[in-house]
């Protein structure tokens, strides 16, 4: 075989791989294209809104649905919160435990807890449009009222705790609002006090 004819088989078999590595290369690149323009054309899913809850030094991350349903649920959620359920078994529950004890939400509730006796000494106005109260039992538990306000500044009160004293704010039927009712809210307002700190708790 003369060196001519060596040479020009030799560049044929270097023509036919060179087109076979080529065509490996466009494929390659022509499949990562596709995937990226099906990521890029493909419908995105609905951003879910999240917010943050502090929790002491814990920030937790709740979708804004859940948020929405424990500030809406409240009343419910704190009763649930205020008998002893546990704030793991659902969502709702766990996001209106932390959002009960943020600073923000117990200085407004010991400041409505404080409010009671300043309206308990004013004098009854004629047709007074606010709900009635048992001005008696309030004064008489002065000393307890102004506890459980000290109580739910402190810095690491129980939801429960806090459960329990919006639920006794809010009980039309119960010792604040309703006479004939037998609680006596002294012993109430301790109780709630006790469930207050984590370690009487």
């Amino acid at each position: 075989m003369s060196i001519d004819s060596a040479f020009n088989i030799t560049n044929r078999g270097l023509k036919r791989e060179q087109p076979s590595v080529s065509l490996h290369e466009r494929r390659t690149a022509k499949k990562g294209a596709a995937n990226q323009d099906e990521e890029l054309g493909a419908n995105p899913a609905p951003a879910r809104a999240e917010t943050t809850v502090f929790q002491g030094s814990r920030a937790n991350r709740v979708s804004l649905r859940v948020l929405v349903g424990a500030r809406m649920l409240g009343a419910s959620l704190d009763n649930k919160l205020a008998e002893g359920c546990a704030p793991e078994i659902s969502r709702l529950l766990a996001t209106r435990s932390q959002l009960i004890v943020t600073p923000i939400m117990r200085r407004a509730l010991a400041d409505n807890w404080l409010a009671l006796l300043v309206q308990a000494r004013e004098p009854a106005g004629f047709l007074n449009p606010r709900v009635p109260l048992d001005l008696d039992r309030i004064v008489a538990a002065q000393t307890q009222i102004q506890e459980l306000a000290d109580a739910l500044l402190a810095p690491m009160p129980t939801s429960r705790g806090v459960a329990m004293a919006r639920s006794l704010l809010s009980d039309g039927s119960g010792p604040i609002y309703n006479s004939a009712c037998s609680t006596d809210l002294g012993l109430a307002l301790r109780e709630v006090i006790a469930w207050l700190d984590p370690v009487t708790a």
